[in-house]
């Protein structure tokens, strides 16, 4: 049975795409199979493959099997911009229904794990009246919170697990990514994570890396720590 888990993070930039690399390159060195789905892209590149987003593309490059670029993503706008406001511009009415189609497409593919990466944060919008993490909540995946440490992060990351499980979601675990090359007082907001965080797997660390799609990331985050059913 697949084990799905949702990745969220503290912020926009925070890191989610590379965890969601991270943990499909540990499942992998670990004898599992694992797939990664991006339900929401927004901002594209001119690329030789044509206008895409380079997350998916990570996404692509790191799934144990051979995957086309539209069953990684749900919906692509071409601005980088709130998807909210994106898809009212161009006329689209984000459904999540559209979610669930992608899923279930990658779920017959029978992967051990499936890693679904949010955008922004926790409570990002889908309309005036919607959030994704709506969606999350009702199906139920287990969240795993990627911590990109920067001034404000702590903060940040308590209010995401206090709204998490207030919703009835269950935290699966939590990542350290450090997203500042030498940032000051690193070590000791890693350190406050931990402490604070003692009752939920802490994941792994990934440290500040300059070429984060090319490097072997297998080696940062133990999918261990998951339970192999979600």
């Amino acid at each position: 049975m697949t084990a799905i888990y949702f990745v969220t993070g503290t912020d926009t930039d925070a890191g989610k795409t590379l965890t969601v690399a991270s943990l499909i390159e540990g499942a992998k060195k670990r004898g599992r199979s694992a797939l990664g789905y991006k339900v929401l892209a927004s901002g594209v590149e001119f690329l030789r493959e044509g206008m895409l987003n380079r997350d998916v593309l990570s996404i692509m490059k790191h799934s144990s099997y051979p995957l086309k670029y539209a069953e990684c993503v749900a919906y692509q706008f071409d601005e980088a911009i709130a998807p909210h406001l994106a898809a009212r511009e161009t006329g689209v009415v984000i459904d999540t229904a559209e979610f669930d189609r992608g899923l279930d497409h990658l779920l017959e593919m029978e992967p051990d794990y499936i890693f679904i990466e949010g955008a922004g944060g926790w409570m990002l919008p889908l309309s005036d009246s919607t959030f994704l993490s709506d969606w999350v909540s009702a199906r139920g995946f287990p969240v795993i919170l990627t911590v990109g440490v920067r001034l404000g992060c702590l903060s940040h990351a308590v209010m995401t697990r206090m709204c998490v499980e207030q919703m009835g979601t269950t935290m699966a675990g939590y990542v350290i990514n450090q997203i500042i090359p030498g940032m000051n007082r690193f070590r000791e907001c890693a350190d406050w994570l931990r402490n604070r965080f003692a009752d939920i797997p802490l994941l792994g660390e990934i440290p500040f890396l300059e070429s984060r799609y090319t490097c072997d990331l297998s080696g940062y985050l133990n999918t261990d720590l998951l339970s192999s059913k979600s």
